[in-house]
């Protein structure tokens, strides 16, 4: 072995120096000669000892490992393991399982899944170990003191003293896990009395609640208190134990107005995907179901590829090489967007359009594939409505019984074979007994026949839900798509009637030509032709990927059904390799059909044998949390009342959420929530484990458990991956006082049993407090059709290796609509097909019965919220004068209900009201991925990466953390307003309603509230298009005293650590809440959320109201110079690296003439 003299660091650089300064050659003046080549012969023989690695790689080297589960809202999901060094998570690496996983069956899936894992994971040691974990229960100062007081209230309103609600500008007290329950439990009580009985309705009353919400209480205070699981299927148990919850206050209920279990009411649970504007509404009122969707892996199966408002690349990091793959394999990508994406940079092919004019495009594409006949005649006539036969003076579809026995000889009324009717009064059977679909007794007169005109015999025929796919062939009929007839009816009058396929067709021959649809997208006319005459070519092989850019816009609705219809036109829906996906928010929790086991356990009937049945009742009431995102009212414009019965809020007077901050910290209209919304509100409790914004405006407090730190298992699943994942049990101590969502939940539930002296409270939590949470589980699994046969310990002990199991679907990939492409099932809808064609009284009156094009209700340079339509004997939308409201009234309130009708030209010339008073720009908040109890930008590892204004060492003490938020712009628009790359701007969104209703310039509130930020010049944008990433903390009071008092100049709350990313304002500050009428009606059949029945009218998360986060039109008004502390040019721009600004290096550079090819 070779050998050498022991030489020291010190000793090594004190030697070189003198050999520098004396230029000594000789290897006895200096240590160099350490640095010359060996010649070594035999490098078998002899090698150098190197025991000085040891103590860098025991650097790396850990003590242990453990594997935890990281599921942010970002529908991945991903088993990590964590290296433990020193008893302290070190890093983060993936496990390398997935391609382990199994399902029932032994097959097992490809390890084309490994590694799972992206920067969000590897930086989240940054975010477990810091300065802004919850520590222990907190609460604030003014509420305790509201509490100790007795509760005071005004005698006549019932309104306690505004004293003690000074949310975000208040001291916070550390509290006991004792102390946190029972002042929450003490809270829910007082208000739940307060508010119920005829006291109650007078005190609401007195306060100002709409008289349409006090009556949907009936009597109930708990209705007052409203839960909500932020993406609960995300925790199985944790987070759907919030709604658990809800429906165990039926106790409460029973409790204070002395009623019996037949006539308690629980709490309000709060929706969730459709609250983050997740759901696309239109596929509900399409395929009846809640989302058409495939797993995306799915993507290799297609020979052209859509990504459609879908930033695949950055939004789907674990699941995005499987977009690079399909490529590989020969998938053509085509990428529809409103700039130049990430995602952009992958696709064959790169369609812009503007931001909101979605429908148009796809009607476009409709339109060209009708006019040069490239549909499938065949399957459009035996799986769709477009054959059925539309009343000309009712607008309703024309059915049988309206019919004279002539022109229908020989009709019998039969019963349904593919739908199985309840006899009346017989309860629906859980989810996993259903065979087929099934609906309630006083469902059956909405599933009765349709007819068509049939071509070939010259006459009406009936069609029933079973008459759909091969149903349908063996009638061996032939519909006539273009039939106009007159129909003698009962009463002896005639009617006209029309196909809906004709009616469709006039509408997009005079409206939605290639050359219309480019005056009102921007995208060239030649390009949709072309798109068009692809998809008609690959039937079955093209899948649509619709992101969640295009639902949150106010005509989300009609963008699903336009996309649908080029899908349903062209056979590419439910195939393996066609078919349509939207990819939000994670949501998928009807494939643990089994949840209601757990959620809707019936409190009165609790099951504490293990192995016992499980009685389920469902006493909560659930509730769209966009009534309260819109002031806790519902949507009453002029002398009508749009929100349908069963949709309408109840008033909020007490609400607790977990795993998420989009509720207040992150919600649209965030300014308008915190001055106007929430000073209503009574109690607000937060469990999370980073504080947040919504932290920030709370009254308690508690201090969850971080991923790495889960005491009690939990399960989730994915909307776009096929795997069922456990949170495992962790064995990493618990670093500060903290707590499972599900032991706080149990906690609380406890404190209010001692209220009501009931042990009901505490029996319905016994498998939490046992330390048995997998009973739970067990329960669910066996409820499950996809999961029943597994054994939770069995997906536990896998979990823990960093293995999850495969969801036992019929299909590998799975494959929305496959059974009904397949013609072995019915639609979920009232035919039984794919319905185009709305009906609804809601739908007739906004114009909206077939399917048209509505520019967005603010994002727009033109009139806002107009159908853009000819005049169209289908179309009879109501006017504003039947609503009590002026036609020329443009309003944000009054433009939700407004129909009126200009034509394409009319439109283009047409301007946004704002445009006279200097709004130029359409600003879009488009999520990156977000989220609390999860991974938004603001740990500091990936936020210093995050955007061009990073810096670990914040040289211009202005920035309000290491990175900031900013908009994109194009330069040429910059230039005309003056502002140079880097400088911070002014956003100014429409001054009636934003930053928030009633605000007064120059006081606190204003401060706070109004945006600044930074402008990055961006050539990818569009012209008149800015956009700023939704996934930034806003500006808090906290936070801004801390930017103008701290010597730092930090943006962060000196009371609480809480840290934002604008120095004042946030991308909330543009945006406000929107209420649709078409997404509140109380006729519209779909699918139950889980098992196979059908229902209609309001269902959270399935039809319920969405929201626009992303509709702004704003005024940019230059506020500082970019330079360093305000002083001239921002330096990269300074230096010529920014467009625009490129020096000469740059520009040679950019065009490659660095490098030489010889």
């Amino acid at each position: 072995m070779v050998t050498h003299d022991r030489m020291t660091r010190r000793s090594f650089l004190q030697g070189l120096t003198a050999a520098i300064a004396t230029t000594a050659t000789s290897s006895e003046a200096a240590p160099l000669h350490f640095l010359k080549p060996m010649q070594i012969d035999n490098p078998l023989a002899a090698y150098p000892n190197r025991d000085w690695e040891r103590s860098y790689r025991n650097l790396f080297k850990p003590d242990s490992s453990f594997v935890f589960l990281c599921a942010p809202n970002d529908t991945h999901n991903c088993l990590l393991r964590a290296y433990v060094k020193n008893n302290v998570a070190v890093r983060i690496g993936p496990t390398y399982g997935y391609g382990k996983a199994q399902d029932l069956y032994g097959n097992t899936a490809s390890h084309r899944w490994d590694p799972r894992l992206c920067q969000k994971g590897l930086a989240l040691v940054r975010r477990i170990y810091g300065d802004r974990r919850v520590k222990s229960p907190m609460i604030r100062r003014g509420f305790k003191d509201w509490v100790d007081a007795g509760f005071p209230r005004d005698p006549a309103t019932g309104k306690p003293d505004a004293k003690y609600f000074q949310r975000g500008k208040d001291r916070w007290l550390r509290a006991s896990w004792e102390d946190a329950y029972s002042y929450s439990a003490r809270a829910m009580d007082n208000i739940a009395r307060t508010y119920s009985g005829e006291q109650g309705h007078k005190l609401l009353s007195a306060q100002g609640y709409d008289p349409a919400m006090i009556e949907a209480m009936e009597g109930a205070g708990t209705q007052t208190v409203k839960l909500r699981g932020g993406m609960a299927f995300l925790g199985a148990t944790r987070i759907f134990g919030l709604y658990r919850f809800a429906n165990m206050m039926a106790l409460a209920d029973a409790g204070i107005r002395k009623v019996g279990p037949d006539k308690a009411i629980g709490a309000r649970g709060w929706d969730s995907y459709s609250w983050h504007t997740d759901l696309p509404p239109g596929h509900p009122m399409v395929t009846g179901a809640q989302t058409n969707d495939f797993d995306l892996f799915a993507v290799e199966n297609s020979k052209l590829c859509l990504v459609w408002g879908m930033n695949w690349i950055t939004t789907k990091m674990p699941d995005s090489h499987w977009l690079t793959e399909a490529r590989l394999k020969g998938t053509k990508v085509v990428i529809i967007t409103v700039e130049y994406s990430a995602t952009a940079s992958k696709g064959d092919e790169v369609i812009i359009i503007r931001p909101g004019t979605d429908p148009a495009f796809a009607l476009g594409l409709a339109q060209v594939i009708l006019s040069k006949k490239l549909y499938d005649h065949d399957w459009v006539t035996k799986n769709t409505d477009l054959p059925f036969l539309i009343r000309m003076d009712t607008l309703q579809p024309l059915r049988p019984e309206e019919v004279d026995a002539g022109a229908l000889p020989g009709y019998i009324k039969r019963g349904l074979v593919n739908t199985t009717v309840l006899q009346a009064g017989a309860k629906m059977p859980p989810g996993i007994q259903h065979k087929g679909q099934l609906a309630a007794a006083p469902m059956a007169a909405e599933l009765q026949p349709f007819l068509i005109w049939d071509s070939k015999q010259h006459r009406l025929v009936p069609i029933t839900r079973d008459d759909m796919g091969p149903g349908f062939v063996k009638k061996g009929l032939t519909p006539d798509l273009h039939a106009n007839q007159k129909i003698k009816l009962k009463d002896g009058s005639e009617v006209e009637v029309r196909t809906h396929f004709a009616l469709l067709e006039q509408y997009l021959n005079d409206n939605m030509t290639s050359k219309q649809v480019e005056q009102i997208t921007g995208a060239p006319a030649q390009a949709i032709e072309s798109l068009a005459e692809q998809i008609a070519k690959n039937p079955e092989k093209t899948t649509i990927a619709t992101g969640m850019g295009p639902n949150q816009f106010f005509n989300a609705d009609l963008k699903d059904r336009a996309i649908l219809l080029v899908a349903a036109l062209t056979r590419n829906l439910g195939f393996p390799g066609g078919n349509v996906g939207s990819y939000a928010g994670n949501y998928r929790a009807a494939l643990f059909g089994g949840l209601p086991a757990f959620s809707v356990e019936d409190p009165f009937k609790v099951q504490s044998d293990p192995k016992g049945k499980v009685e389920t009742k469902k006493y909560l009431h659930y509730e769209s949390l966009h009534y309260y995102n819109y002031g806790d009212r519902p949507l009453r414009v002029g002398n009508t009342l749009f929100t349908g019965k069963g949709h309408l809020p109840t008033p909020t007077k007490a609400m607790w959420l977990n795993n998420s901050n989009s509720v207040i910290g992150n919600v649209k209209w965030h300014y308008d929530v915190v001055n106007n919304t929430l000073p209503k509100i009574e109690f607000v409790a937060f469990s999370d484990w980073w504080w947040t914004a919504s932290c920030e405006y709370s009254d308690i407090v508690f201090a969850c458990d971080s991923w790495a730190e889960f005491k009690h298992i939990d399960m989730t699943a994915s909307c776009t991956n096929p795997f069922v994942q456990i949170y495992p049990k962790t064995p990493l101590t618990r670093l500060f006082d903290t707590r499972s969502d599900i032991e706080i939940i149990a906690g609380v539930s406890k404190a209010l049993g001692k209220i009501y002296d009931d042990p009901r409270f505490t029996q319905y939590w016994k498998f939490v407090d046992e330390d048995k949470v997998e009973v739970y589980l067990q329960r669910i699994i066996d409820g499950s059709a996809s999961l029943k046969g597994y054994s939770i310990q069995h997906l536990h002990d896998k979990a823990k290796e960093g293995i999850p199991a495969l969801v036992n679907t019929r299909t590998y990939p799975r494959i929305s609509s496959y059974e009904q492409a397949k013609g072995e099932q019915p639609w979920h809808t009232k035919s039984g097909r794919l319905e185009f064609y709305r009906p609804e009284p809601e739908f007739i009156d906004s114009g909206e019965n077939i399917l048209i094009y509505r520019e967005p209700i603010d994002s727009t340079f033109h009139e806002p919220n107009v159908i853009v339509a000819k005049a169209h004997p289908a179309l009879r939308p109501k006017q504003a004068e039947a609503y009590g409201l002026r036609r020329d009234d443009l309003s944000t309130e009054t433009r939700q209900v407004r129909h009126v009708l200009k034509t394409v030209d009319e439109l283009m010339i047409s301007k946004h009201p704002l445009m006279a008073q200097g709004y130029k720009h359409i600003y879009h908040t488009p999520k990156y991925r977000h989220g609390a109890h999860t991974t938004p930008v603001d740990t500091d590892f990936t936020g210093v990466l995050f955007g061009p204004f990073g810096d670990v060492y914040r040289h211009d003490k202005r920035m309000p953390s290491v990175t900031e938020g900013y908009m994109d712009i194009n330069p040429s628009d910059a230039k005309e307003l003056g502002l140079d790359d880097g400088d911070y701007v002014w956003v100014d969104a429409d001054p009636s309603d934003r930053p928030f209703r009633g605000f007064k310039a120059g006081t606190e509130e204003y401060k706070v509230a109004r945006l600044l930020l930074r402008v990055r010049m961006y050539p990818g944008t569009p012209r008149g298009v800015a956009r700023t990433w939704h996934n930034m903390y806003g500006a808090s009071f906290g936070s801004v005293k801390g930017h103008e008092t701290r010597s730092d100049g930090l943006a962060k709350n000196p009371e609480t650590n809480y840290q934002a990313m604008y120095r004042y304002g946030s991308h909330q500050s543009a945006t406000r809440a929107w209420l649709k009428p078409t997404l509140m009606t109380e006729t519209l059949v779909h699918k139950d959320m889980f098992g196979q029945s059908l229902m209609k009218g309001f269902l959270a998360d399935v039809h319920c109201p969405v929201g626009a986060p992303r509709e702004a039109f704003v005024k940019l008004t230059k506020a500082e110079l970019g330079g360093m502390s305000g002083a001239g040019l921002w330096r990269p721009a300074a230096l010529g690296f920014r467009p625009t600004y490129e020096s000469d290096a740059m520009k040679t550079y950019l065009k490659g003439r660095f490098i030489f090819v010889k």
